[in-house]
């Protein structure tokens, strides 16, 4: 899943979501957050204002689940779009 903000081009935030299962029928899921920033907006800033939100996204899930963690992601993005606009 890719999430994009409007006023941001070449911005994107690609939700990597896996599912393994065993032979015994056990589920284990990964959900990777991974940001695609174009490097000349890199260059824009001194220090990364994406650089810890894969680290971030992690912490979060381990805080509210893999659910509550992907709602604060898109409710983020969302409301930023709503205050540039």
């Amino acid at each position: 899943m890719a999430l994009r903000h409007p006023q941001l081009p070449g911005c994107v935030l690609l939700v990597h979501w896996s599912v393994q299962v065993n032979k015994e029928g056990g589920v284990t899921a990964s959900v990777e957050l991974l940001p695609k920033i174009p490097q000349n907006a890199l260059q824009l800033f001194q220090a990364s204002p994406v650089a810890g939100a894969a680290e971030a996204f992690h912490s979060l899930q381990r805080i509210v689940g893999v659910e509550g963690a992907l709602e604060a992601v898109v409710m983020a993005m969302s409301q930023s779009h709503d205050q540039s606009q």
